[in-house]
């Protein structure tokens, strides 16, 4: 899978632009607020509907387009996936209009508007996960390190809701429920509690909630074997990587099954949640569930060296840190190809800072085996010469892009 061309209208700082792309690596140079995280983000945006930044999807309309009668933006690229299938993909938004019976013209509002298409037909965003599959690349994506472990869990949803589509149903629908769930728990302090009600909530709960865990729990050690090719790699060889998660839903019988099953994470789960039954009551809150679930990171001796295995998560330094980030990323990379049979877009945002020589080396070596990677950077000189040599590169100011 690669992309061919991008599009945009007023998305951020750019006003338009026609970019053309091709297989290989795309090297995108410039000073910082120049736009070259903007181009990242619009792509990432066509892959998963959601922005990586942004707050709001208002955030993502040019300042400069709200003069217009009805300020929109608009994202658009052309794809080729590996069966020679060319795609078109386009997302606009836009302020809403209002009309009554009596008006011809209508007013805007301020609500914005998405509208979705594959290949000129609407879409809902669920139906977009797929079409385009990317692996980004951020600064901030330290915190899958360092961070709370709703970042962990965020970055896990959104790579599987990119590869199975029931993942991505699931999730909604957990979300869903336990909304309502946490609704109804607090209601129960204030009237009676009634037990036949809660029960269908815990029913729809445990349903989504299990096939969860499960997804998560596989890809994780799935993840296990696709690291411990790439992280020695990125560290001459100097440490191994272990990712263990850590799901809220456990017992004795969940240690003694692997791997394990999904029906025994479904009666787990709901045993779990009768033994809190109390305890949920008096905090209004669900208290077990993949909502409460975290990674952690422990970083291993190899042959190359004597140290203890570490908690990453607590002890790493930053250097460390963002290797273990460039290595999940690079395994998601693999987990990716394997699971759809397309190589994803790999998009990296100023991927060499806070990296020592020989691991900027690692690195660039293996971002030349990509099948597409649109890179970043604020200086050309983190780059070794090969890698500069291979690479398309395009100089980015103030929302347009000059090839060099």
């Amino acid at each position: 899978m690669h992309l061919t061309r991008l599009e945009l209208d007023n998305f951020r700082n750019y006003a338009q632009l026609a970019l053309d792309l091709t297989p290989g690596i795309a090297l995108f140079q410039g000073a910082n607020a120049a736009g070259k995280t903007s181009l990242l983000e619009a792509v990432f945006y066509l892959a998963t509907a959601k922005s990586p930044h942004a707050g709001a999807d208002r955030e993502l309309i040019r300042w400069g387009a709200s003069s217009e009668p009805i300020p929109f933006a608009r994202v658009q690229a052309h794809i080729v996936k590996r069966n020679d299938t060319h795609t078109q993909l386009e997302i606009v938004l836009a302020q809403t209009v209002e009309t009554t019976p009596h008006e011809e013209r209508g007013t805007v509002n301020g609500r914005i508007g998405k509208r979705i298409k594959v290949n000129g037909v609407p879409k809902r965003a669920m139906d977009l996960l797929g079409e385009l599959i990317a692996v980004l690349f951020l600064p901030k994506d330290l915190d899958l390190v360092f961070g709370a472990p709703s970042d962990r869990r965020r970055y896990l949803d959104i790579t599987l809701s990119q590869i199975d589509p029931r993942y991505g149903r699931a999730l909604l629908k957990y979300n869903q429920v336990l909304e309502q769930r946490n609704s109804l728990l607090r209601e129960f302090r204030e009237r009676a509690y009634n037990a036949h009600e809660l029960a269908i909530w815990d029913h729809q709960l445990v349903e989504a909630g299990a096939y969860v865990i499960a997804r998560r729990t596989e890809t994780i050690e799935r993840y296990n074997g696709l690291i411990a090719q790439v992280h020695p790699r990125l560290t001459n060889e100097r440490e191994a990587l272990c990712l263990v998660y850590q799901p809220s839903v456990t017992s004795d019988a969940l240690t003694q099954e692997d791997p394990v099953s999904l029906a025994t994470l479904t009666r787990q789960f709901a045993h779990q949640i009768e033994r809190l039954r109390p305890r949920e009551l008096g905090a209004g809150t669900t208290l077990v569930g993949p909502h409460r679930d975290d990674v952690h990171f422990f970083i291993e001796p190899t042959p190359k060296t004597n140290a203890p295995p570490m908690d990453a998560n607590l002890y790493a330094s930053r250097g460390q840190g963002r290797t273990i980030a460039l290595s999940l990323k690079l395994a998601e990379v693999a987990l990716m190809r394997a699971e759809t049979g397309e190589d994803p877009v790999l998009l990296l945002d100023d991927v060499m800072s806070e990296l020592d020589a020989p691991r900027r080396a690692a690195l660039a070596r293996t971002l030349l085996d990509a099948r597409q990677a649109i890179v970043t950077t604020t200086d050309l000189a983190d780059f070794p010469p090969e890698f500069l040599e291979s690479a398309r590169i395009g100089q980015v100011h103030h929302g347009a892009i000059e090839e060099i």
